[in-house]
């Protein structure tokens, strides 16, 4: 019989290390695809209100091989916020916002994560622990814009400016600053001030931010404060004030509007309606063009 020789193929070392790369890629991208899949499960099953079943799918993603810590840390802090949202287990859910920062620090839920784990350890009773938390995630090195400013208080070792304290005051009408004139009502000032902000924190560290009423008022605040700055900076000044165009104003309104007075006796008054015309007028041209530009279209027929 013939004999056959065992021939044995010897492959460059750079062959096997890209065949070792393909493999590494097609488990890497696997273990993504696993991952995804597991977060959409485990998503569908908490918007069905089954919690348990929902943390034990992310605790399958953090079983799987390869996930880095940034993956690691945003499962922690999914599992986290079940516990914390929906479970109301706040031992668990102290634990888990604690590994999801271990394991990214800079995650972009941090935030969230410290606020909650602050609430968590103040639900438990943890008080110390809780206030060490606060302060870990709290700026205490915080330095005014303006080197002479002073504090006036502190919140947990946060420094409360003299500054801040003026701004609020400079903020109410001019009838109620006069209230806050002495050093004593300044004082109490303060105290309603650092009230208000521990009443804020806590409402924060509790999630009210998230409130759904809350969210849609505070959506509807931002949106008048947007169109009001809009307007004052884009349309007034399109808004030009003729001197001989007010002396007109007047001579058509002089009966209607102003009992037939004398011009000099209502002029000023002549001005500011002439004045609040004029930015109407403005103010509807500017509408009227935006609403072209976008294809503005009313449904009359449907308004019952």
């Amino acid at each position: 019989m013939p004999q056959h020789s065992l021939k044995i193929r010897f492959y460059p070392a750079a062959f096997i290390l890209v065949v070792l790369t393909l493999i590494t890629g097609c488990q890497k991208t696997d273990n993504a695809s696993l991952t995804e899949n597991y977060k959409i499960i485990a998503g569908e099953l908490r918007d069905n209100k089954l919690y348990e079943e929902a943390v034990n799918e992310y605790k399958v993603i953090l079983s799987l091989e390869g996930l880095d810590d940034k993956q690691r840390g945003n499962i922690n802090y999914l599992i986290g916020k079940i516990y914390f949202e929906d479970l109301q287990d706040y031992e668990k859910a102290a634990a888990y916002y604690l590994r999801a920062r271990a394991y990214d620090p800079e995650g972009t839920y941090i935030n969230e994560a410290s606020r909650n784990l602050v609430a968590s350890l103040e639900k438990l009773g943890h008080y110390m622990d809780a206030k060490r938390e606060l302060d870990a995630v709290t700026d205490i090195k915080a330095k005014p814009e303006d080197k002479n400013d002073v504090a006036v208080a502190r919140i947990g070792g946060v420094p409360v400016w003299r500054s801040q304290i003026e701004e609020q005051l400079q903020s109410l009408p001019p009838d109620v600053q006069k209230q806050f004139i002495n050093r004593e009502a300044k004082m109490n000032f303060v105290r309603q001030y650092v009230g208000m902000e521990l009443l804020y924190h806590a409402a924060v560290r509790e999630g009210y931010d998230r409130d759904k009423e809350i969210v849609k008022k505070k959506d509807m605040f931002l949106k008048q404060l947007l169109v009001e700055k809009f307007v004052v900076e884009k349309v007034m000044p399109e808004v030009k004030i003729d001197t001989l165009d007010v002396r007109n104003f007047y001579k058509a309104n002089k009966d209607s509007c102003y009992e037939g007075a004398p011009y000099d006796s209502v002029k000023a008054q002549v001005f500011l309606d002439y004045q609040s015309e004029k930015a109407n007028a403005a103010y509807s041209n500017y509408i009227a063009k935006l609403a072209e530009t976008e294809r503005v279209e009313f449904l009359d027929q449907n308004i019952k």
